[in-house]
């Protein structure tokens, strides 16, 4: 199942994202021109919600109907993450790694909305 690869692959990327992040905070900040914090707490703690979003994402690839409403939660993370970067970094932030690699929410974002618009909610037993 094509959708079934496609959360994968969005748990994956977050995962990919986020357990660095949790883990070298400063060497990933660094290594995407970011610069690094004094305090390093608000970059793990957002590290970790990447990697929960991401487990939600591995739950909704396993079974996508009795997961779906983890895919709402996914848009309302991914859609305004581009828009916020470039809202901090106006124009000089399009060419940055960190936008770049926004553009991949924003993708996903997209596909989980598809998923969502054109595979009804089975009904309440």
């Amino acid at each position: 199942m094509v959708w079934k690869l496609v959360f994968a692959v969005a748990a994956l990327f977050n995962l990919a994202v986020g357990l660095p992040m949790l883990i070298a905070p400063a060497a990933l900040l660094e290594g995407v021109g970011q610069p690094v914090p004094a305090d390093l707490l608000t970059t793990q703690m957002t590290a970790l919600l990447i990697v929960v979003f991401g487990i939600g994402y591995a739950m909704v690839a396993r079974d996508p109907v009795a997961n779906r409403p983890i895919l709402w939660l996914g848009i309302l993370g991914k859609a305004p993450i581009a828009p916020l970067i470039w809202l901090n970094g106006g124009a000089a932030a399009l060419a940055t790694s960190s936008f770049l690699l926004s553009l991949g929410d924003l993708a996903f974002a997209a596909l989980f909305l598809l998923y969502l618009l054109s595979h009804k909610a089975r009904p309440a037993a």
